[in-house]
């Protein structure tokens, strides 16, 4: 039985909780939050609740989420790793490359895992998107487009929706590439933040493949689309509500090559939680390591770069 615990019981934190709490292989030890109020949801699932996440790392958990504030997140980590242990940190995994690196080289050096929360992987309807693109039936991929827009919810105070919305969709598309990109283009505005809080990014892959992402916290409504266009077929993806779309290239209609495509049930947290469980127990690389979120956050931070140059710039 794995000892579990979540740092941070916000909006993300409390499905991390309760996730914990349903899985069979995991024993719930510990919540804990500076805010006394959310004690209930400890209570609610049975364990123990700390105000100072330092006397939750003293019961020696075997993984740890943390899904506190971004700022927060070296701090907490690094204490975490130098109690022993293993640790899924929600995306980004830090606001700073080299304390994300630093955190990488000491989870190596103790041998711990880090995995970084980027749960779209695990979407059961990216799963078979993967599958379809990865067997051919689309042709070559050229390029993915994702829009992710939706009304500000107030919650996240310290980045802008680059970093905090910005890092799944550079992540996403990478791996529906299975390739990395070399420079990115950006613009952004800020309007009801105090950072960007609408961007366009523009991320140049190899042999002119290209990835668009529109992020928006401006929008009176939710979507989490992904359309990708092949040389042999174009799919669509609603991310939201699991379904995928593979349509014909016929220019007269671009009438359903095979209507709505099946997609496996299933929660997209609890799928992450159950293989980063399994790479702790087994001792197997993590999915999404801290090496991809990485990559993710240089693309976000080279993006920040663009929008105030007003070029495009390398990343690296």
């Amino acid at each position: 039985m794995l000892k579990t615990a979540v740092i941070g019981a916000g909006s993300m934190g409390r499905h991390h909780v309760r996730n914990y709490a349903e899985i069979p292989q995991c024993e719930l030890i510990g919540v804990a939050d500076p805010d006394e109020g959310r004690s209930e949801l400890a209570e609610k699932h049975g364990c123990a609740f700390y105000t100072d996440y330092r006397a939750l790392l003293a019961q020696k958990p075997d993984l740890i989420t943390i899904a506190a504030p971004t700022t927060l997140h070296y701090q907490i980590a690094n204490d975490a790793l130098d109690a022993g242990c293993n640790l899924l940190i929600e995306k980004p995994v830090s606001d700073d490359l080299d304390k994300a690196r630093a955190l990488m080289q000491k989870a190596r050096d103790r041998q711990l895992k880090l995995a970084v929360g980027h749960i779209e992987r695990f979407n059961p309807a990216v799963m078979e998107l993967k599958r379809i693109i990865d067997s051919g039936e689309l042709g070559e991929v050229l390029s993915v487009n994702n829009l992710r827009v939706g009304p500000y919810h107030g919650r996240i105070l310290d980045t802008g929706i680059i970093l905090d919305l910005g890092t799944h969709d550079v992540d996403l598309i990478s791996y529906l590439f299975n390739d990395r990109c070399h420079s990115v283009f950006a613009t952004a505005t800020k309007r009801k933040h105090n950072h960007e809080d609408h961007a366009v990014l523009q991320l140049s892959f190899g042999n002119g493949h290209t990835g668009i992402i529109e992020t928006s916290w401006l929008a009176p409504y939710r979507a989490r689309n992904v359309f990708i266009v092949g040389t042999k077929h174009f799919a669509l993806c609603d991310l939201a509500n699991q379904l995928i779309l593979v349509y014909d290239d016929n220019p007269e209609g671009g009438n359903l090559l095979a209507g709505l495509r099946p997609v496996p049930e299933g929660e997209p947290l609890k799928n992450e939680l159950t293989s980063v469980i399994a790479n702790v127990v087994d001792d197997t690389e993590p999915l999404c390591t801290a090496e991809d979120s990485i990559y993710a956050l240089s693309v976000c931070m080279a993006a920040l770069k663009s929008v105030d140059s007003g070029s495009s710039q390398v990343v690296g």
